[in-house]
């Protein structure tokens, strides 16, 4: 039997991963391989790098999984995306959405598994055994098997998203020996669907700016949220007993958009926005707390797309019932990858041997020898200094911005040090520097901040110390909140931060205590690195060509500082 687990994703944001009885030892979207943020297809390209980055050959291959039943990997652009949430309220699309695909759902639950066939076999792994497994245990298996800390603990662990495999949501026992699905919820009721139709629904692109919808509400007012939020809850709620989702019309919530869009007519954006944020995170509340109340279980983990709602998230861990709270990193689609790999590699090499993450930097290393012929070969002055860390945090204290590429590539949606664009946050200027410069953030969205772990009690409200080593939740700020205020959300003073250990990521580490050395703060600012509606950068080349084509005026690649 092969060594290796390759778990693969061909849907929305597609992505590979390999890994083996110990755990995960590579993975990457799509996107960052051919430049199409967000890609929607089968990931020829990772899973060619996956297999190129271990060595492995097709006969080292215990197995593929794939994260889902049903496939729909053929390609879709962004375009696509937004003229089929247009089609469903045509005539066709309703008799295509109310009575087709239920009727494909319940019939047909391996639809267009097939289409995998030729492209599997065309990178040598027609003869690799297949296994599909279902979406939502897919969604749960990131966050158990990535996130535990004692596999002999019982975890409550919860998924929800649009939509997979006919469900929207699942809670789970996992752990201690145990595997329990308690509940799902039916795809025709669910709440990461609505808000994809109100993203929809005000211009943006569904299934990728849901958190932009996020950014905007907190500039309502509470008032003014309360009353939208009651327009959301005539259509959504919880069963009974609060252990799932259940919609108050007779059509499901993809059917509803035209409905609730009248509600909606005449409410300023900010107020929808406020509105439908209140009710969400209401929703999640109710839901993980009586969750927590129906099994006893007080250390909650999470997966699915749902959860990359960060304002949610925070509410779900102040509930007074939870202990303990984590989603998995970047826990979109993404990720199903992810999950196919650890359920398949537990059903064939165990589960306790599996290693949860380590860290995140799951990528291409961009190697000192790449490093160095991007930076000799570039246009720009170079210089390769004996403290990199020193250099780059001395820049940072000056008021400059540093872009930085060096080391492996974080996986998934956040930035964490290795792609970043670094800054000091204690100039409220930086952010407009840094939107001219590169990034062309929508103008209410804020940037995050890195900080030492062992200072976030000097600058965040943290009294249960969650961790937040992947950006995953936001948190109050304390009243020295101006020390970082470029990172801060202007109107409610939250911020999402990464919380930066030594062992994580000592290179990066290594800047933050530089910078504190010099300033005195723990704490800098940080952003994907990439131009606007672009993957973040990848490879030294492609850092360069950022670099090149845009404000930035400093670049580390490597050990090599570039500067314009």
């Amino acid at each position: 039997m092969g060594k290796y687990v390759l778990g693969i994703h061909g849907g929305h944001n597609a992505s590979a991963c390999i890994g083996d009885a110990e755990g995960i030892r590579f993975s990457i979207q799509e996107e960052r391989l051919v430049g199409e943020k967000n890609y929607w297809g089968f990931p020829t390209n990772a899973i060619q790098t996956c297999l190129a980055e271990v060595g492995a050959e097709p006969s080292d291959l215990a197995g593929v999984a794939y994260g889902s039943q049903m496939v729909l990997a053929h390609y879709h652009s962004r375009d696509d995306v937004m003229r089929s949430y247009a089609r469903q309220l045509t005539p066709q699309g309703k008799v295509r959405q109310r009575v087709l695909m239920p009727v494909r759902l319940a019939t047909k639950p391996d639809w267009h598994q097939e289409t995998l066939d030729a492209p599997l076999a065309a990178l040598g792994l027609g003869s690799v055994p297949r296994t599909h497994w279902d979406h939502h245990p897919t969604h749960a298996a990131t966050a158990y098997y990535g996130l535990r800390t004692d596999p002999d603990r019982r975890y409550l662990v919860l998924s929800c998203d649009g939509s997979g495999d006919g469900v929207c949501a699942t809670v789970s026992v996992m752990g201690g020996g145990e595997t329990t699905e308690i509940s799902r919820t039916h795809w025709a009721n669910s709440l990461g669907a609505l808000y994809s139709w109100v993203t929809w629904g005000y211009g943006f692109v569904p299934l990728e700016h849901e958190y932009k919808l996020m950014g905007m509400a907190p500039y309502a007012s509470p008032d003014a949220a309360e009353k939208v939020a009651a327009i959301f809850r005539k259509y959504l709620g919880l069963t009974s007993d609060g252990l799932g989702f259940k919609r108050k019309h007779i059509l499901r919530i993809n059917d509803l958009w035209s409905t609730i869009s009248r509600d909606l007519r005449g409410v300023r954006f900010d107020h929808v926005c406020a509105g439908l944020q209140l009710f969400t995170e209401e929703m999640l509340a109710g839901w993980v707390d009586a969750a927590i109340r129906h099994t006893g279980i007080h250390h909650v983990l999470a997966g699915g797309g749902v959860f990359m709602n960060v304002k949610a998230n925070k509410r779900i861990a102040e509930l007074d019932s939870v202990e303990s709270f984590q989603a998995f990193p970047s826990c979109g689609d993404e990720t199903l990858s992810i999950g196919a790999y650890y359920l398949e590699a537990a059903k064939r090499f165990g589960g306790d041997g599996i290693g949860p993450l380590r860290n995140y930097y799951l990528g291409d290393t961009i190697s000192d020898e790449d490093a160095k012929a991007a930076a000799e070969g570039s246009e720009f002055d170079s210089e390769r200094p004996d403290d990199i860390a020193t250099r780059v945090a001395e820049i940072l204290a000056a008021g400059g911005v540093v872009a930085r590429a060096a080391g492996p590539m974080e996986y998934g949606a956040r930035a964490l040090g290795n792609r970043s664009i670094l800054a000091d946050p204690s100039n409220s200027d930086v952010v407009r520097v840094i939107n001219q410069m590169v990034k062309k953030r929508d103008f209410w969205m804020p940037f995050a901040p890195m900080m030492l772990h062992e200072r976030q009690h000097e600058y965040l409200v943290n009294p249960k110390d969650l961790e937040s080593p992947y950006m995953m939740m936001t948190f109050d700020t304390r009243e020295n909140f101006r020390e970082f205020i470029a990172a801060v959300h202007n109107a409610d003073l939250t911020c999402r931060p990464q919380l930066l250990t030594e062992a994580l990521n000592p290179e990066m580490y290594g800047i933050l205590k530089a910078f504190e050395r010099t300033t005195g703060r723990g704490v800098v600012l940080n952003t994907s690195f990439n131009l606007h509606g672009y993957p973040i950068v990848r490879t030294a080349d492609e850092a360069l060509k950022v670099f090149r084509n845009s404000g930035l005026t400093h670049l580390q690649v490597g050990p090599y500082l570039l500067s314009k």
